[in-house]
């Protein structure tokens, strides 16, 4: 029996290790993703992490946000109970919130033979794809691959960051999150409508079905056809967040 050794050795594995994280803070979801990047980096377990999970109210400040897409001093929102996090991503203050999925997404980009670009284009294609699916008509900006526009506003928002080629951070997707708090921070301040699936829709949407097609899209894009699904992360522990009752439907 011949082993063709040159064959074994260049086959890689190309599976994706996705977490469905559910309710996590900012600063937790941000150590934990610092260690996917570190293990992507390094290749010693992971080859690409998509991390899923909502959000208590936070409001993230990339590059190109300040304290102007605020409405308030970051010491009267956090008296609200809304934290406010200075982050390493590009893009404007972002709020979120429950309802608001967010997918922080880790590759290495050489590994996947992917440009700067080419990665921003996938990501905003799933998640035209992942509308689509729940019968919501969105389409990317014309010089803009930070946004995803549905037919009423801004449904969805990329924020990245790409350090060594090894990305970081990603999709901010509005599902069922409520939208007066959404437009008075960040692009809602600045003038933009925000929108979100529920609005677009005019019904509810299943969150689980969104979660579901964000994976396959965003993973098949991306050169990750398999991809293994677990639920939760050692690294995290489970705490109790108050969540102020502005945020809460009654």
């Amino acid at each position: 029996m011949t082993i063709d050794w040159e064959a074994f050795t260049n086959k890689t594995d190309t599976t994706a290790e996705v977490r469905l994280l559910g309710m996590v803070d900012v600063p937790s979801a941000l150590a934990l993703q610092k260690l996917m990047v570190h293990e992507v980096r390094q290749q010693s377990r992971v080859n690409a992490a998509v991390l899923l999970c909502e959000h208590p109210p936070a409001i993230t400040l990339g590059s190109q946000g300040n304290l102007l897409q605020l409405p308030e001093d970051p010491r009267e929102l956090e008296a609200k109970l809304i934290s406010v996090h200075k982050v390493k991503r590009d893009g404007y203050a972002i709020l979120h919130q429950p309802g608001q999925l967010v997918v922080y997404v880790v590759i290495s980009l050489p590994e996947c033979s992917l440009s700067e670009q080419e990665f921003r284009e996938h990501l905003r294609d799933a998640v035209i794809a992942a509308c689509a699916d729940q019968q919501v008509v969105a389409r990317g900006r014309v010089g803009d691959l930070s946004v995803v526009d549905g037919r009423h506003g801004v449904v969805a928002e990329l924020g990245l960051r790409i350090d060594e080629g090894i990305t970081s951070f990603g999709i901010f997707l509005n599902v069922s999150n409520r939208l007066d708090e959404q437009r008075m921070i960040g692009r809602g301040l600045l003038g933009e409508r925000i929108s979100s699936l529920n609005a677009e829709r005019l019904r509810p949407t299943q969150m689980s079905q969104v979660r579901a097609s964000i994976i396959q899209h965003v993973c098949e894009k991306l050169g990750y056809p398999e991809y293994h699904i677990h639920t939760g992360h050692p690294f995290l522990k489970r705490t109790r967040v108050q969540v102020h009752d502005k945020f809460t439907d009654h």
